[in-house]
């Protein structure tokens, strides 16, 4: 399933605005106090992380009126939520069944435009109304549909700027959950015939010594201990170990940085498990995660930043992030980034707005994170939305022609290394911004850069030469 869109009313911050979600990773950045969070826990309103809620005993996401009404806006209007999704026959079989039940006409296309629309009113009475392909279906048939929603695994959840979620006392430890094919649940369940077994040898002594202690009630008991019937049906909770020079450490001994990609890397792992299932029943879960860049060096969020949105749009999961870091924006199309910023009126903060990303201002979510003028990213745009690891950047458009011809003509003393992308950056002038050109490097792996030797002087103080 994938979100297409959402609208908001009266909502903290959030008092009337509109957020596409477009691609399969969309970056939503901002300064704090935004909105970046409000718009994550209107998700998370309908949209569960089921798995991993059950543990987290201490969230409370229950939506009040009085506490979430935008506090400015007059009168008692109601509070709504309006979702707009895709549900795809392939990836969604569960939900998309579930929809065609309802739905007066049989559905031929592969895809259904699936709309949720959430009303609160001032006495925290709640309506929802449900439309399938535009057409509004009826009030039972949207309590339906709201239901499965809610009940059903939609979203794999991480703010890495929380603590960690625990079933245990003393140390903290982050649970994930296995999801288990039918075969695997198979293999499982004889496994744990063998295990009821042991614990049957090996608790004589247990059992006898409660025995003993039952023995002064009246009613008679024998005791026998065994697994929780299951246990190892569908999914089962586990801790993490990490490998290093042959040495195990607990996930919870390495760094937060280590901590934090890891935890989040099992969420995508999770949902694609589910994507992949060969089961009539799933439904193809999204992933939120708020701050991935939490704990780490630039280095390391330039390339976590890659991997997370290679892996959004290779595994086609849904991946929604906030973030303050320019490493996570979506580079590869830089006009599905959201920037949410607040209005001001008589110099108090009001309503969340989104800055429309238009062609000529795409690069507005990145100056607000880098503290730069727009004016400054012109002459980088077509190395910012390169989709390589490996980059010569050439000064400009006739630098990049002569190479790749010279290239083309395969000299035995003139080749370019295999996967090098040519990409020009507009002069010289471009490479005196510091702050820029430090990300710019951070961002591929490999970086090659080119200019006119007269020009080595005024760029002494900002290359860094090796």
């Amino acid at each position: 399933m994938k979100i297409d869109k959402v609208t908001v009313q009266n909502y903290r911050t959030l008092e009337n605005i509109t957020i596409d979600f477009s691609g399969y990773y969309t970056a939503i950045s901002g300064r704090n106090n935004a909105g970046k969070t409000a718009l994550i826990k209107v998700l998370r309103q309908t949209f569960k992380d089921n798995l991993r809620d059950r543990f987290a005993f201490s969230r409370d996401d229950e939506l009040t009126y009085q506490e979430d009404k935008t506090q400015w806006v007059s009168g008692t209007p109601d509070i709504l939520f309006d979702y707009y999704m895709s549900v795809e026959k392939d990836s969604d079989p569960g939900l998309f069944q579930f929809i065609e039940r309802f739905h007066s006409q049989s559905i031929t296309s592969a895809t259904i435009e699936l709309r949720t629309k959430l009303a609160q009113n001032s006495k925290d009475e709640s309506t929802c109304t449900c439309y399938v392909n535009g057409e509004e279906l009826s009030s039972y048939e949207s309590k339906e549909i709201f239901q499965k929603l809610k009940s059903s695994n939609l979203a794999f959840v991480h703010d890495s700027a929380a603590r960690d979620n625990s079933i245990f006392y003393g140390r903290s430890r982050f649970l994930h959950e296995l999801i288990f094919s039918p075969d695997e649940r198979k293999q499982l369940s004889e496994e744990q015939k063998r295990l009821q077994n042991k614990v049957k040898s090996i608790s004589r002594v247990h059992r006898t010594e409660l025995s003993e202690l039952l023995g002064h009630l009246e009613d008679k008991y024998e005791v026998e201990f065994a697994i929780p019937d299951g246990m190892f049906t569908g999914t089962l909770p586990f801790t993490i170990n990490l490998k290093d020079k042959n040495v195990d450490v607990p996930l919870d001994d390495w760094g937060s940085g280590t901590k934090n990609r890891t935890h989040i890397m099992m969420s995508i792992l999770q949902a694609h498990r589910i994507q992949s299932k060969d089961d009539e029943n799933r439904i193809t879960p999204f992933v939120m995660i708020e701050e991935p860049e939490s704990f780490l060096h630039p280095s390391a969020q330039a390339e976590f930043g890659r991997v997370l949105r290679t892996l959004a749009n290779d595994l086609k999961i849904q991946t929604i992030v906030t973030t303050h870091s320019p490493y996570m924006l979506c580079q590869e199309n830089v006009t599905s980034n959201v920037l949410l910023v607040r209005h001001v009126s008589r110099g108090k903060l009001k309503q969340t707005e989104r800055v429309q990303l238009k062609e000529n201002t795409w690069m507005e979510p990145f100056s607000e994170i880098l503290g730069l003028d727009n004016s400054e990213f012109t002459a980088w745009k077509d190395v910012l939305i390169s989709n390589t690891n490996c980059v010569l950047l050439v000064e400009g458009e006739i630098d990049r022609k002569y190479l790749e011809h010279i290239n083309s003509l395969n000299l035995p003393s003139f080749q370019l290394p295999e996967g090098l992308q040519i990409v020009p950056y507009e002069g010289k002038d471009a490479l005196k911004n510091t702050i820029l050109l430090k990300f710019i490097l951070e961002k591929f792996k490999k970086v090659f850069i080119t200019f006119d030797l007269d020009a080595k002087h005024e760029l002494e103080k900002t290359m860094p030469w090796t």
